[in-house]
């Protein structure tokens, strides 16, 4: 990598850690209220994936901001993106019979965000041989 491209890969990273810092501490700061908005959204075992929640937005923060394993946060994130965006977001048609369009709207910037942890993936050197064809 030239140094504007692993300038630019660092901007990346770190430019991709601002929803999972915003949204961790969100829910750190308001955690009564968000035990209740997982119950409500059908999460399993709310008080015990809530603090798992949390060490994965945070974590995995400062995996991408200090560039350590980018690959298992990204390929993590993901994999918590797809469930909770079904659960929360893609649920977007009301009784009318009409989409809640902010809900539909969320569903598929998270969709978008996982193109980017993809990419993130791709850039990241110390990603394993059978991720991608990485190493």
């Amino acid at each position: 990598m030239t140094g504007a491209e692993s300038i630019a890969y660092l901007v990346a990273r770190v430019l991709s850690t601002g929803i999972w810092i915003a949204a961790g501490w969100y829910k750190w700061a308001h955690y009564e209220k968000t035990i209740g908005e997982m119950v409500q959204h059908g999460v399993p075992l709310p008080r015990l994936v809530l603090p798992l929640v949390l060490a994965l937005e945070f974590v995995g923060a400062a995996m991408l901001v200090f560039d350590v394993h980018v690959w298992a946060a990204a390929l993590a994130w993901i994999a918590f993106t797809i469930p909770a965006s079904i659960m929360y977001h893609f649920r977007f048609m009301v009784r009318e019979g009409t989409i809640d369009f902010v809900q539909f709207l969320l569903g598929w910037k998270n969709v978008s965000i996982m193109g980017g942890l993809i990419a993130l993936i791709l850039l990241d050197k110390s990603r394993p041989a059978w991720l991608f064809g990485g190493g």
